[in-house]
């Protein structure tokens, strides 16, 4: 009896099942980078979301001390900007030895100081995405012997 060559069933079964498992993983590889490119780009357009709320609210001259502020992008981002005002702390005395040769200014009256905190929410989400801090300074700074006034 001559025997014929060829693949056996149980080689075509192991074949198949290796390639249904590198199949499996591929796919699954595929399916977790599309979460994080997605994730990223949330991620991107909050930040998109937060620059243009900063923006508009250290434009915003009618904001002369603490406020809040919230409202909603059409695709459903939430925002909230809270302004409040900041205490200037005292130089350090430290200082006041290293610049005895040199006259400081002194101040008239101090600095305003607001703190800006825009904080983002996704659609989805139910706590903050993203969050901006910045300082601005509110109104002139008048030093003693500067526009006229003597030291």
């Amino acid at each position: 009896m001559k025997r014929e060559s060829g693949f056996t069933l149980l080689e075509v079964l192991v074949a198949l099942t290796v390639l249904a498992v590198g199949a499996a993983l591929t796919l699954s590889l595929i399916s977790g980078s599309l979460g994080n490119i997605r994730k990223v780009r949330e991620q991107a357009h909050a930040v998109e979301h937060a620059q243009a709320v900063m923006e508009s609210a250290l434009l915003d001259d009618s904001i002369k001390g603490a406020t809040t502020m919230n409202g909603q992008f059409d695709d459903g981002t939430r925002w909230s900007v809270v302004v409040s005002e900041v205490e200037m702390p005292a130089p350090p005395a430290a200082l006041s030895p290293m610049l005895q040769d040199q006259p400081l200014p002194t101040l008239l009256t101090p600095p305003k100081v607001l703190s800006y905190v825009v904080e983002i929410i996704g659609p989805t989400s139910r706590a903050p995405d993203f969050r901006l801090q910045t300082l601005k300074l509110a109104g002139d700074v008048q030093l003693a012997g500067s526009a006229g006034v003597p030291r």
